[in-house]
């Protein structure tokens, strides 16, 4: 068994996956989710029939000589989503995983209008490539990794009836703030992650008891500055105090804070979740004290979206204003797969303001893990019109 052995094919559509591999001669063996599902010397498998957005795992294991089974590769996959009403594009397509010895690849689905996509590994750059697919050939097996993949297009490329509107209020908007220029106001920005643990570990387990799964699910907004300017020149409230203070899950200045629990542990999962919105206070042009006020936090909803025996989705949205003047909403969606084998699967969208960073933690004595952390833009980048910034992570458990 000295012929190393590869995916060739995949692909996808809304309820198929198939793939082929380096024809070897041998006796392979399929899994999908820890149960055999194919056993021969055909080099190939089609599973056809299943859900859309979803997500698989696959084991291609190799028969040795004296008949055990050893594996070969193993493939994180799902089938689309297709949703021609859906805003967040990352949403609809396929982030693939591909595991074997000392070796990741990737491969995603074509996001209409990025032209090259910056491939990072535990957050150092590797490589921009213009495909949609990335093979690392020196990962080291002890150790779990982090990928990102990131890009962006110009707003105007984006589909749906507001386009037009939406890219040229966005080039307006950056000639009149003189802190952005109109350019990067109408760029909007992807972000794919997946977290991989060591790969001896995924490649040398054997099929055990699901794991024991309580997940909490904590989103901060917040502004980083002390003081910053109201964008709003006409306003009497022409600064705001500021959040004054960097990334951290423990903080307690924020200007909204949600915290979800998941449990699975049960047959019937558990939900649960709170919500909290920050003191806004303003100052008039001398940085005097004028008004402090809390907004209301009605439109900030958690639940449980989906449930079936494999996994439970949960949807959160949020929509907070200023209750010291008329000005945007801070604005996100996020929705989260948690599927029973320990693989989650969450996606999310908001405006480039304020601060954005979302935490994840499995059990009550575990230790917060950054999964989604952006910096502001600017108060004004919270306008409708402006680009947004599109997010979704992984792992491959």
């Amino acid at each position: 068994m000295s012929e190393e052995l590869d995916i060739d094919l995949l692909e996808q559509s809304d309820s198929m996956i198939h793939f082929a591999w380096t024809p070897t001669g041998e006796v392979y063996r399929v899994k999908k989710d820890g149960e055999t599902v194919y056993t021969g010397t055909q080099n190939a498998f089609r599973d056809e029939a299943l859900h859309s957005g979803e997500l698989f795992c696959y084991s291609i294991e190799r028969q040795s000589p004296g008949g055990s089974w050893v594996p070969a590769i193993k493939l994180l996959t799902g089938t689309e989503k297709r949703n021609p009403d859906s805003i967040n594009q990352l949403e609809q397509i396929v982030l693939s995983t591909i595991v074997s010895e000392n070796r990741v690849s990737l491969s995603w689905g074509k996001i209409q209008g990025i032209t090259e996509y910056e491939i990072f590994r535990d957050g150092e750059p590797q490589t921009v490539t213009t495909k949609t697919q990335y093979t690392d050939r020196d990962v080291p097996e002890d150790r779990e990794l982090t990928y990102w993949i990131r890009g962006k297009r110009p707003v105007e490329r984006t589909e749906g009836q507001l386009t037009t509107v939406k890219s040229l209020a966005a080039k307006a908007f950056g000639i009149l703030n003189t802190e952005s220029s109109k350019e990067e106001t109408a760029m909007e920005k992807f972000w794919l992650t997946k977290k991989i643990a060591p790969l001896h570990y995924l490649l040398g387990k054997e099929d055990s008891e699901p794991p024991k799964l309580k997940w909490h699910v904590r989103y901060l907004t917040f502004l980083p500055d002390d003081v910053l300017k109201n964008p709003n020149l006409t306003s009497p409230n022409r600064y705001f105090q500021g959040d004054n203070r960097g990334f951290d899950p423990e903080s307690k200045h924020y200007r909204t804070q949600i915290n979800s629990i998941l449990n699975l542990n049960k047959e019937q999962s558990e939900f649960d979740f709170d919500k909290d919105v920050g003191t806004s206070i303003s100052y008039d042009w001398r940085r005097k004290f004028r008004k402090a006020d809390v907004a209301s936090s009605d439109e900030i909803k958690a639940e449980i979206s989906a449930e079936t025996e494999q996994k439970t989705d949960i949807t959160i949205t949020h929509s907070v204003g200023n209750p010291l003047t008329t000005s945007p909403n801070i604005d996100y969606e996020m929705s989260a797969k948690f599927y029973r084998n320990g693989i989650f699967d969450i996606v999310g969208m908001h405006d480039q303001a304020p601060n954005h960073e979302v935490y994840l933690k499995l059990g009550d004595d575990g230790i917060w893990q950054p999964i989604h952390q952006t910096e502001t833009e600017g108060l004004a980048w919270m306008a409708d019109p402006i680009a947004s910034q599109y997010w979704r992570i992984s792992n491959f458990l």
